[in-house]
């Protein structure tokens, strides 16, 4: 791209052709030769002499000082253009003649472009455009082909929000580009006058004319229109994304779309909505976390903001951690992870939070059955600082109260949420941000047990746009969970609690050309804080022994460097790397064992307090997806990830609790590691109207842990001691059936998935099925939007039953009492899970000046009231054998009505 320095020359050479007169024919450069010696003289005193004797026009700017370089030369009857290759032959400069009256002395690459007519006509445009037509850039950064780079910020008009997936178009040529995730935008125009045509969904349409007279920057706003039902929209892909684009196992959550479904107890969860969603899935209603394509709920990373965070859920598992309202994008990678993420198998779910209003106060809520919810954003400094804050509550003991069981009723849950982000944007190229998050989480079940847990976190981020190519983004982050479980009854009345403090500090640069890279690369550390555990008594009258293990020391370091590059168009590559590194710290007792490969409590031969370094580990992951299309509406798609990951959480129950323990990476427990392939097909129908896709996945993990029989997993120095090394394997096929748009839209997802497990010294050895081995789901989402405010919903899905460990018989020891005798694990499964949900919204008015809008969310869960069960557990009654019991944690109908409000 000419630079000014070049441009210059170009404005220089247009002046001098026009001042050129006649003189000597010189078409032949060989029937013009002179005679000279010059010593130690400038370049542009001997093109002089030769000028002179030669009775040629050689015009040279008087500016550059290439042709102040001083040399020492001698010719005799040499032809001009001889001696002319010899003078500029190590400078930057060279020749051409123009016409057959003069040589032009031009920089060499400008000698080696060639300027097309568009290039010209634009810098004659350029000079005679009509003032009422904005003019953008100059000659000074036109390409020599006439075509320029276009750049700039689509953002709302009322709140100054980058909107997200906005579509540029060019007049009705079909060229056009659509905005990234920070509302930005680049389109490759020819020069001239343009009509701009800027449209999203739920704004008014912008026509704008510009003439275009070389590389510049234009923002853009626009206004909402009439049937906007909500200010949040994170759909960053274009309506073919799902064929072109270069990723496969991504999803992308639609806010607006999960707003309209069917919620429990009319609370919007992000969390719930990806259950929705193929290859997705959870132990069942009550269970914490999520499952993907088989994987162990730890084994996915969650992002929030810039900070890590070990906990998604809130009331043990019936609400997500997220505040929709402050969303601004969430994105899934199943499997196949880009480098910059890692430390963790499964998937990664980043959620970004969004930015306060920069232009004016809004104040958003809901009021819900269980829980309320409000949010105030607001300018500090109109267009430079804002902020925005936001809190949950719930109340949801009166709902307990309605249960007919006298041990529900005596139960009582409760949680509260806060968290908020300062932005400040001195100007488009630098933004500084704070956010902060907390939440208390109580749990308490007849008076039996319950469950305590806390989420906080603060995290700072400066991004700074050094060029229109490349971008830096630096963050560090510290957040703390602490979770406390209770055993209410009885003389041995106990306090656990653990928990685990994370440092991070990350640093991003992204890179992005006009040759279709795009590099991303960086570096991140992780400091760990472990507390695995500390009993207590609980009460005036426990005597319940106090028992506290010391807190594991870690830290986990990378390096990683994404690229994706787009080889041709119908072909698309992204490939990185990621080393890790982890070290485990002392001070730490460490016991030596017999069989240190196969360590027993039996056969431990003492401990010692170790210091300094305990253990480490470094891991090199390769990754690797590429995208071809086949057609414009058909693409293959493939990739590979190694993933590693070095804290993990240890349980021997259904499902992991909050209270479950969190280990480090040891001596004797090594770091997790996995090969991730998947391969995908993708079709778009009906210009894309229609959304298909059939994935297939697998995923061989090469370190995995179990639990022998009995274990005891609290506060246990030798935890190793109770757990099982061997391997792993999760497949599976995803089919995925989309309607986007339309009066009648949604989507079907089938999943098929096996998770199993090998490991010594269970189940004989051979392949068994983890717990989160679930084979069949289906999901069916249906929405029908007769006009712009109502929306009827129904959402269905089915699922199998998962693995159970049943008795199949008993004994009566000596002493009378009768002893299960237990099958193989995991050999049975409780029965198939099925919900049917409906849902109706009453979107916003059709005012769009009006101060208070206001909608509505009416919701039914689990309509046909089916006992879906969480577990299966057996007692034994008197003279009798085992007794299967079916655990259902929601077995009725529940109707919510949420009233949510918008002030601006």
């Amino acid at each position: 791209m000419p630079s000014t320095f070049v441009t210059r020359w170009v404005a220089y050479c247009t002046v001098l052709f026009a001042c050129i007169g006649g003189g000597p024919l010189i078409g032949q450069l060989d029937s013009v030769r002179v005679t000279g010696s010059q010593d130690n003289t400038t370049i542009r005193a001997v093109i002089q002499s030769i000028s002179d004797q030669g009775g040629v026009q050689i015009l040279a700017p008087a500016s550059s000082s290439e042709l102040d370089r001083r040399v020492t030369i001698s010719y005799e009857d040499r032809p001009i253009g001889f001696i002319l290759d010899q003078l500029l032959e190590s400078t930057l400069l060279s020749y051409t003649v123009y016409g057959e009256s003069a040589i032009v002395l031009l920089p060499k690459r400008m000698l080696e472009t060639t300027y097309t007519a568009d290039y010209y006509d634009a810098i004659s445009l350029s000079t005679t455009a009509d003032e009422s037509v904005q003019v953008i850039g100059d000659a000074a950064s036109l390409n020599p082909n006439g075509v320029a780079r276009l750049t700039g910020i689509i953002r709302d008009q009322l709140n100054g929000e980058p909107i997200i997936g906005a579509t540029i178009g060019v007049g009705n040529s079909g060229q056009g580009t659509t905005t990234d995730v920070d509302g930005r935008y680049e389109l490759s125009i020819a020069a001239g006058v343009q009509e701009l045509v800027i449209s999203s969904l739920g704004y008014d349409d912008l026509i704008r004319e510009v003439q275009i007279a070389g590389d510049g920057e234009l923002d853009l706003r626009l206004l909402k229109d009439a049937i906007q039902l909500s200010e949040i929209t994170i759909r960053s892909q274009a309506a073919d994304e799902s064929v072109k684009g270069s990723q496969i196992g991504v999803q992308t959550l639609d806010v607006k779309t999960i707003e309209k479904l069917p919620a429990f107890l009319g609370e919007v969860d992000v969390v719930k909505s990806f259950l929705l969603q193929p290859g997705v899935s959870s132990m069942g209603e009550g269970a914490s976390g999520f499952n993907v394509r088989g994987g162990d709920v730890d084994q996915n990373l969650i992002r929030y903001g810039n900070s890590p965070i070990l906990n998604s859920s809130h009331a043990l598992g019936f609400f997500s951690t997220f505040n929709s309202d402050l969303i601004r994008r969430v994105d899934l990678y199943k499997g196949n992870i880009p480098a910059q993420y890692g430390g963790r198998l499964a998937s990664v779910m980043n959620v970004e939070m969004r930015d306060g209003n920069f232009e004016q106060l809004n104040i958003r809520g809901g009021i819900g059955p269980v829980s309320s919810r409000m949010m105030i954003e607001a300018p500090i400094v109109k267009d430079k600082v804002s902020f925005i804050v936001g809190g949950r509550s719930s109340y949801a003991d009166w709902v307990l109260d309605l249960v007919d069981n006298i041990e529900v009723n005596r139960s009582d849950a409760f949680f509260y949420d806060l968290n908020g982000r300062l932005t400040i944007k001195p100007n488009d190229r630098h933004t500084l941000t704070l956010g902060g998050y907390t939440s208390v989480d109580e749990f308490f079940y007849n008076e039996e047990f319950g469950f305590d847990y806390t989420t906080q976190f603060a995290d700072l981020s400066y991004k700074f746009v050094i060029n229109d190519q490349l971008l830096s983004h630096l963050s560090a982050s510290i957040s703390d969970y602490k979770s406390s479980q209770f055993d209410l009854e009885g003389l041995d009345a106990t306090q656990l609690d653990n928990g685990v403090k994370t440092i991070q500090v990350r640093e991003e640069v992204i890179y992005a050309d006009e040759d279709r890279i795009e590099l991303i690369a960086g570096a991140e550390a992780n400091i760990y804080e472990v507390d695995p555990g500390q009993t207590m008594p609980f009460g005036d009258f426990s005597i319940a022994q106090s028992e506290v293990l010391q807190t594991d020391k870690g830290w986990e370091a990378a390096a990683f460097a994404n690229v994706e590059y787009e080889i041709t168009e119908d072909l698309v590559v992204n490939g990185g790397i990621r080393f890790n590194y982890f070290q485990l710290n002392g001070p730490r007792e460490v016991f030596t064992y017999a069989n240190p490969e196969e360590p027993t409590e039996s056969e431990i031969l003492g401990s010692s307090i170790e210091t300094g370094t305990i253990a480490d580990y470094s891991t090199l992951e390769p990754r690797f997806s590429l995208r071809y299309s086949l057609t414009d509406e058909t693409s293959l798609k493939l990739g590979y990830a190694r993933t590693s990951q070095f804290i993990n959480q240890i349980f021997n129950t259904d499902s992991p609790t909050p209270t479950s323990q969190w280990q480090l990476s040891t001596n004797y427990l090594e770091p997790l590691l996995s090969h991730n392939v998947s391969l995908g097909y993708f079709r778009n129908w009906d210009n894309n109207n229609w959304e298909t896709s059939l994935e297939f996945y697998g995923r061989s993990i090469d370190q995995l842990y179990d639990y022998i029989d009995f274990a005891d997993l609290i506060v246990n120095p030798h935890i190793e001691t109770e757990l099982r090394q061997g391997i792993g394997r999760t497949y599976g096929a995803e089919l995925s059936i989309k309607k986007p748009a339309g009066i009648l839209n949604g989507w079907m997802s089938y999943t098929y998935s096996r998770a199993e497990r090998k490991i010594d010294g269970i189940n004989n050895g051979e392949w068994y099925p983890s717990n989160f081995d679930k084979p069949h789901d289906l999901t069916v989402i249906l929405n029908y939007n007769p006009n712009q405010r109502n929306t009827y919903t129904m959402s269905f899905n089915y699922g199998t039953g998962r693995p159970t460990t049943a008795p199949v018989g008993n004994f009566i020891s000596d002493n009378g009492i009768v002893v299960p005798v237990y099958d193989q694990r995991n050999q049975q499964r409780i029965p198939d899970y099925l919900r049917l949900d409906l849902a109706y919204t009453l979107g916003q008015g059709y005012k769009k000046d009006a101060a208070l809008r206001t909608s509505w969310t009416i919701s039914v869960y689990n309509v046909l009231g089916r006992r879906n069960p969480f577990s299966v557990f057996f007692t034994q009654g008197a003279f009798q054998g085992a007794q299967a019991n079916r655990l259902s944690v929601l077995g009725s109908v529940f109707p919510s009505i949420t009233l949510n409000i918008e002030l601006l």
